[in-house]
């Protein structure tokens, strides 16, 4: 089954899979939930979901709607997740929900949007860089 955004669906299929930003590796439509600017990152974080998984990983890059977080971790599609890391003296959470896995990783997308961006929430002290 392919999908499109509301706005897309009046369009032909055909047109539809000539935009590369709409289209995947497999030539398969997709819908992209990601919004603002993604920036690389590197942040250290935990990962924690439902009884007791945890582990380390890694924040690839951010945006105001979610990260690619690289985990050995085996979290499922659609779990809901905690992104932890250390900040100063604090320790600083964000929720998410898992929308998209492979071996390196998995991409969340934040359960609200941060009022502030993800690099000051986690305390990230080098300049971001857009991806």
């Amino acid at each position: 089954m392919q999908s499109a955004s509301a706005d897309e669906t009046h369009e032909p299929l055909s047109r539809i899979a000539a935009r590369p930003a709409l289209v995947s590796r497999r030539n398969g439509v997709f819908m992209e939930h990601r919004f603002g600017q993604r920036f690389r990152c590197g942040t250290a974080v935990l990962v924690s979901a439902g009884d007791g998984v945890t582990g380390g990983g890694r924040l690839a890059n951010v945006s105001l709607s979610g990260a690619y977080v690289e985990t050995a971790v085996d979290l499922p599609l659609f779990a809901l997740i905690v992104v932890a890391a250390e900040h100063g003296d604090r320790k600083v959470e964000m929720h998410a929900c898992v929308v998209r896995k492979d071996s390196r990783g998995v991409g969340v997308e934040w359960s609200e949007t941060p009022a502030r961006p993800i690099c000051r929430i986690f305390g990230c002290t080098k300049q971001c860089e857009v991806v």
